[in-house]
């Protein structure tokens, strides 16, 4: 087939149905931008076309039990502006198996979809090829559509992109995923795709269908793992990208991603790596994108931060990017309802944390006090304190400390084996530092060693700064098996009332919140406990007026404390 092929069958491709209308219309409070787990959504790729912007995005359909991807259709999202909430959901919007003949229907992975100079629609998905004589048969197509919302259709009748045009026969290479395409102000477009730290880079004919030359690897990046996006702004080409180097800073677990940005001078490279710009997330992988729209710039990622979320059952976010220059600053990450305000009576959460040993990587030793993990663990979902099969290590701890003094009352945890060298530790306890500084042993209670199941411990209540749980290894010989644990959480005792009151602050002046809050807790008495206060916009207090606030009190799950403000001039 000649250059020319493509043009002359888009020329003679016509799309005779409409567009489909929303599967809903919702408003969000914030990220994720479907947090109720009704619909979980991956991948995100951002269109802003005619005052709107298009979210594309896979759909993770696994049960919860399963530690896998299962995703056969793609979504859209459609808001005018982020900021408002008001979102409209197009779900199955491209049904691979249903545009491309030569698809399976398998796999449904992170696509992109990209408005063409002669104003149609250029979706480019990476998904299961029919052919199964290749060692890797995820394959890129391409649907086109009058529309950002469809209907689909192929344009070529089959794939775009294969293992054969990448690798010919050899039997070794990467997985041909993640594709962007990027049309720079001369017209000319370029597709991008890379995975298991390979970046590829591929000019495309004006049909925007076809290959135009050379299949290149790009280089320079710093950690790239995989999700090349690539956009211009002042000249310079960025691209953001998954970067993973297990053991760091940024991603502890070799099973974690964070988000990286590169600069060249050309839309090929070669890259140099400027900086991280979003770090810390849920999710195992982030995917990310970047775009502007309605006169500033989004980055859009993915997280398990939705109910009955997880590392499968992904959900799309969407945070605003700013600027230093040329430079992209560090994203803050947003939620609806950010984990620093959720109600729980688990006081792990506000300490640092520390240990004698942690297998980093595969694992993370933030994995204690991260929240529960859902049914499907992977390895930054647990603490390890792995060495070798010929440890003789007996022993290890892990440690809390709070600034301020806390009251507990209870502690809960949860041990996994393997059927390498995990195991249940042989006996634990429980230490806390009194006013002293002195160790205490907390006693009067039975420390369980059971594997996989939720074990909860409780004591009279105590206060202090520090708690330390140390766990024996059972022998072997002359050597220890490690253990394991996905989450240390601490309770506090219940406050007999959380309490309400009243502060005032002249106009235009910062608030001063309070950092503790006076309880009182039986038997211990009252005892200030901390407070952690959700951001307040600076306009609340600009003028004279009142304003109610609400605080978490440390521990405490039963309600809010409210706060309220008055202004004066």
């Amino acid at each position: 087939m000649n250059a020319r092929t493509p043009i002359l069958l888009l020329a003679a491709f016509s799309v005779a149905s409409a567009a489909p209308k929303p599967t809903k219309a919702f408003h969000s409070e914030g990220n994720p931008i479907i947090g109720d787990g009704s619909y979980f959504s991956a991948d995100a790729a951002p269109l802003s076309d005619d005052g709107k912007l298009y979210i594309y995005a896979g759909h993770d359909e696994p049960p919860p039990e399963v530690g896998g991807f299962v995703m056969y259709d793609y979504g859209v999202f459609v808001t005018e502006d982020p900021e408002s909430g008001d979102w409209e959901l197009y779900q199955n919007n491209l049904d691979p198996d249903k545009v491309f003949d030569w698809a399976n229907g398998n796999r449904a992975y992170a696509g992109h979809c990209a408005k063409g100079q002669d104003g149609r629609f250029y979706w480019y998905v990476p998904v299961e090829w029919k052919n199964e004589e290749v060692p890797n048969n995820m394959a890129i197509g391409v649907a086109v559509s009058e529309g950002p919302l469809g209907p689909w259709k192929d344009p070529i009748g089959k794939p775009l992109v294969t293992w054969k045009d990448v690798f010919g026969d050899e039997p070794h290479g990467q997985e041909v995923i993640d594709p962007h395409l990027f049309i720079d102000d001369d017209g000319t477009a370029y597709l991008y795709w890379g995975s298991w730290g390979v970046a590829r880079v591929v000019k495309l004919d004006e049909s925007l269908t076809a290959m135009d030359g050379e299949i290149t690897t790009m280089g320079g990046f710093e950690a790239f793992y995989e999700a090349p996006w690539v956009f211009k702004r002042n000249d310079l080409y960025y691209c953001i990208y998954d970067w993973k180097l297990g053991g760091t800073e940024y991603t502890p677990s070799n099973y974690q991603a964070a988000i990286a940005y590169a600069t060249s001078s050309s839309p090929t490279g070669p890259w140099k790596t400027q900086g991280m710009i979003l770090w810390g997330t849920s999710s195992t992988t982030v995917h990310p994108s970047v775009i502007e729209h309605g006169g500033k710039w989004w980055i859009t990622y993915h997280t398990k931060d939705a109910e009955t979320g997880g590392h499968f059952r992904r959900s799309v976010a969407i945070d605003e990017v700013k600027w230093d220059g040329d430079k992209i600053l560090p994203v803050e990450q947003t939620w609806a309802n950010p984990p620093s305000m959720q109600l729980t009576n688990n006081l792990a959460r506000e300490a640092e944390l520390t240990a004698s040993f942690s297998e980093e990587p595969p694992m993370s030793l933030a994995a204690l006090h991260d929240g529960r993990p859902p049914v499907v663990r992977l390895p930054p979902d647990m603490w390890s304190t792995y060495r070798g099969n010929e440890s003789k290590v007996e022993s290890d701890w892990a440690q809390y400390e709070w600034d301020t003094p806390v009251p507990i009352s209870g502690a809960g945890i949860m041990f996994h084996q393997d059927p390498n060298w995990h195991r249940v530790p042989a006996e634990w306890k429980l230490e806390y530092r009194d006013e002293n500084g002195a160790w205490q042993e907390i006693d009067g209670t039975e420390y369980p060693t059971k594997a996989d199941e939720w074990i909860t411990v409780e004591f009279e209540p105590v206060v202090t700064k520090t708690l330390r749980a140390t766990f024996k290894g059972q022998p072997e010989g002359e050597y220890f098996h490690s253990m394991m644990a996905s989450e240390w959480e601490v309770y506090s005792p219940p406050a007999r009332k959380l309490p309400s009151g009243r502060i005032s602050t002249k106009a235009g002046k910062p608030l001063e919140l309070p950092k503790t809050v006076n309880l009182d807790i039986d038997p211990l008495g009252t005892i200030p406990v901390p407070i952690q206060w959700p951001d307040v916009d600076p306009a609340q207090y600009a003028k004279p007026g009142s304003f109610k606030i609400q605080g978490k009190a440390a521990g405490q799950d039963a309600g809010y404390v409210t706060l309220e403000v008055n202004i004066h001039r």
